[in-house]
C-alpha cells in the first residue's frame, strides 16, 4: 500500500509497512494561526522517550557539571525559545515551520521503535529511522554552532582586511587591531539556512553506509545525547580520533532507545537501509559504544541510569567543534575548517533588538572600566556592536 506523498513528492514514496506509516505522508504545512508555542526542543522528547526509566525520567548529565546527573522528563529538557523562529520581511515571526517538519518523523517514531523491537525490516522503518538521524544531525546545538564559527572566522577575516586598506567604516575603527578578539555575533539565521545542506551531506554519507540494529542484551543501557549521530574512521583509537571523518573507512552509530542502537558502516551492504538485527550480550561492547556516544555529547549526556557516570566526565571536558585557519592569497580568503575535540565554544549573541543591545552596552562598559580593553563611551560601543552582529 502506498499514499502518493503531498509535501516531499516522489522521494517519499513509500510504502506503509502495516502499522509502521513513512513519515512521508504527514503534511507538515499547518500554519501559525492561534498558535504561539517557542519553546522549541532541539532533541525530540518522543526520542527521549526511549532512554526513560520507569518513572519516566532520564538522567541529564550536563557537561559543565557531568559529576551531578539530574533525574528529568524528557520535555523539561533539549529546547530553547525561539530556537527555528525565523524574522519576517514584513514584521513579526514565523515560529513553527520547522517543528512542523520535525514533527512528521516524530509522529512516527513510536511505532517505528516499536517495530524495531520486533525485529521487522521494511523500506518505510528504514525510511523512518534514517530520517530520525537526519534531523538529530542537522538540528541540534553542535551543528549550529560549528556553522556560526565558520561565519564568525569570515567576518574576523574582512574586516581585518578592510582595516588593512583602510575601508573600515568610521563606527568599526575604534576596533582597529582587535578584529582578532573582539565577540561577533552571527545571525542565528544563517545557521537554519546551512541546515539544507547539512540534509544533503547526511543524506550522501547514508549512501555509502549499510545499518544494521544491535539489541542491547546486557545490564548496561545504551547512552544518549543532544548529539547522538556519532559518525568517525573506526581505525582511528578513540583518544586520537577525529569527529566526522568520512573521508575513507566510515561507522555511524546513532542510539535508538536505551536498549537499540543503529550501526551503519560503509563496509556493509545494502546501503542506505537497515537490512539486518543482532544482539549484543557483552558488557565491553556497549560500555565502548557508549563511551563513544559520550564522547560526541555536546551540551548534555543522557542516560537511564547511572551506569554510565564514569563514562560521561571522562569525556565531558571536550566536544566535537572545528578549528579554524585562515589563508590569504592576495585578496583572496579561504578559511580552512577542521573537525577536532575540543573546548565547547562560547559564541557571541546576536544582537538584533535595543533591549539587547543596551545589555551589551552596560556589559562593555564595565568592561572598559576595568581593564580598558574597550573605550567607555557606552553609546558608541552598541552601535559598533550591531554592525558586527550582522547578515553574512
Amino acid at each position: 500500500m502506498t499514499k502518493p506523498p503531498t509535501y516531499f513528492g516522489a522521494w517519499g514514496n513509500v510504502p506503509v509497512d502495516d502499522d509502521v506509516r513513512p513519515f512521508s505522508i504527514l503534511n507538515p504545512e499547518r500554519g501559525d494561526t492561534n498558535r504561539n508555542n517557542r519553546r522549541h526542543h532541539f532533541i525530540s522528547a518522543v526520542y527521549m522517550d526511549g532512554f526513560a526509566d520507569e518513572r519516566g525520567r532520564v538522567q541529564v548529565y550536563r557537561c559543565e557539571a557531568p559529576e551531578d546527573p539530574h533525574p528529568m522528563n524528557p520535555r523539561a529538557i533539549g529546547f530553547e525559545r525561539d530556537y527555528y523562529s525565523q524574522k519576517l520581511p514584513e514584521g513579526g515571526q514565523e515560529n513553527h515551520r520547522f517543528e512542523d517538519l520535525w514533527n512528521t518523523i516524530e509522529t512516527v517514531w513510536p511505532e517505528t521503535v516499536q517495530a524495531l523491537a520486533a525485529r521487522r525490516l521494511s523500506p518505510a522503518i528504514s525510511f523512518n529511522v534514517l530520517g530520525m538521524q537526519t534531523i538529530m544531525r542537522a538540528r541540534v546545538p553542535a551543528t549550529r554552532d560549528r556553522h556560526a564559527l565558520m561565519l564568525e572566522a569570515k567576518l574576523r577575516a574582512e574586516h581585518k582586511i578592510a582595516e588593512e586598506i583602510g575601508a573600515l567604516p568610521p563606527e568599526l575603527e575604534r576596533y582597529a587591531g582587535q578584529f582578532d578578539t573582539v565577540p561577533i555575533g552571527i545571525n542565528p539565521h544563517e545557521t537554519l539556512l546551512a541546515m539544507t545542506g547539512e540534509f544533503k551531506d547526511f543524506g550522501d554519507l547514508c549512501f555509502r553506509l549499510g545499518f544494521e540494529v544491535l539489541h542491547n542484551k546486557t545490564s548496561v543501557p545504551f547512552l544518549t545525547s543532544d548529539n547522538p549521530v556519532c559518525s568517525y574512521d573506526p581505525r582511528q583509537a578513540l583518544l586520537t580520533r577525529t569527529p566526522y571523518e568520512h573521508s575513507g573507512e566510515v561507522e555511524l552509530i546513532f542510539p535508538v532507545s536505551a536498549r537499540m542502537l543503529v550501526r551503519g558502516s560503509s563496509k556493509r551492504g545494502p546501503v542506505n537501509m537497515i537490512s539486518r538485527h543482532r544482539d549484543v550480550f557483552d558488557s565491553r561492547k556497549v560500555r565502548q559504544l557508549n563511551r563513544t556516544i559520550a564522547q560526541f555529547s555536546y551540551r548534555m549526556a543522557i542516560g537511564q541510569d547511572r551506569s554510565s557516570d564514569d563514562l560521561v566526565r571522562t569525556h565531558a571536558a571536550l566536544v566535537p567543534t572545528i578549528t579554524t585557519e585562515v589563508r590569504r592569497r592576495e585578496k583572496e580568503i579561504q578559511i580552512i575548517c577542521r573537525n577536532v575535540f575540543g573546548p565547547r565554544p562560547v559564541l557571541s549573541q546576536y544582537i538584533d533588538t535595543p533591549e539587547k543591545a543596551a545589555r551589551v552596552e552596560a556589559e562593555m562598559a564595565a568592561a572598559s572600566s576595568q581593564t580598558d580593553q574597550f573605550p567607555a563611551d557606552g553609546a558608541g560601543v552598541a552601535a559598533a556592536r550591531s554592525e558586527f552582529s550582522q547578515d553574512t
